[in-house]
């Protein structure tokens, strides 16, 4: 059996045991949601395995290997929506490498740490205290590893959230969740992440304006050359900006869009960013 082989197995057998628990159809769908978008997410690792160069070389073995890392990045998001109906609040992330420490064939760092880490910042991977005892090359191969399952997640939910806007509009913009949830101009703190080029954190997001401006600076996150261009491929980015434009003022979409730019241009290699002024759209 080989490992993507293996690792279907142990999704699919994940998902029945937790589907069988569910009393609810909204922990239902959430379930029926999370097995397509393991299956989507492996098909944008599957992408990156073949055009990004650093997996060049790599054996047979070694794509099944890091296509069930992919594969395996959510299994524990089938217990994390049982555990919050009973009002308890788990880390899939964390829970899905101890689920993995259990496995036979992936309970080594180099699948654990890229699981526990993917719903986090990079930070977090870079200040684990099982990481930091590595020897640099293995340290290396496990950061590739976790680049490899951030990016291809990002790409599934930026092309689902582009591709079915319609109906996630409910989950992200709903207006009790916001203390301004009409105004167009960006929170100040939110705004000076997204022009420095840093993901946006959740508490300084007080309209929809700032969770769209949220949602785009999901990009910065995103680490392969070959990513953006998976994504440009499908002319997701361009998409999210016409969806999210009206949430925002004109006169800032242009610069929303030179600062993403600006990134893509930045990760290639072409240019040094220069300074930006907020004020410029405050």
């Amino acid at each position: 059996m080989t490992y993507l082989k293996e690792a279907k197995k142990i999704l699919e057998q994940e998902y029945a045991e937790k589907y069988a628990l569910a009393h609810t159809d909204y922990q239902k769908r959430f379930m029926n949601e999370k097995l397509k978008h393991s299956y989507q997410v492996l098909g944008a690792g599957t992408y990156l395995l073949k055009h990004e160069p650093y997996f060049a070389n790599c054996t047979k073995e070694e794509i099944s290997y890091y296509q069930s890392i992919v594969l395996l990045h959510d299994i524990c998001r089938f217990y994390e929506i049982l555990e919050k109906e009973k009002g308890h609040n788990i880390d899939h992330s964390v829970y899905g490498a101890k689920f993995l420490a259990k496995t036979k064939s992936f309970c080594k760092n180099d699948a654990t740490l890229p699981i526990k880490h993917h719903g986090h910042l990079i930070e977090q991977l870079y200040q684990d205290r099982a990481y930091k005892k590595l020897p640099l090359q293995e340290q290396k191969n496990i950061e590739q590893i976790a680049f490899l399952v951030r990016d291809a997640d990002k790409i599934a939910n930026l092309y689902l959230l582009s591709n079915e806007f319609e109906n996630m509009r409910r989950v992200f913009f709903v207006a009790r969740h916001y203390t301004t949830p009409h105004h167009k101009t960006i929170y100040p703190k939110a705004l000076a992440d997204f022009l420095a080029h840093r993901p946006i954190n959740k508490a300084d997001i007080h309209s929809f304006a700032d969770h769209a401006l949220l949602i785009m600076a999901w990009l910065y996150d995103i680490n392969y050359n070959s990513s953006f261009i998976f994504l440009q491929k499908l002319n997701i980015i361009e998409k999210m900006f016409k969806l999210f434009s009206p949430y925002w003022r004109k006169k800032d979409i242009t610069i929303f869009k030179q600062e993403i730019e600006k990134f893509i241009q930045i990760k290639k290699g072409r240019i040094i960013r220069p300074c930006h002024k907020i004020k410029e759209i405050l």
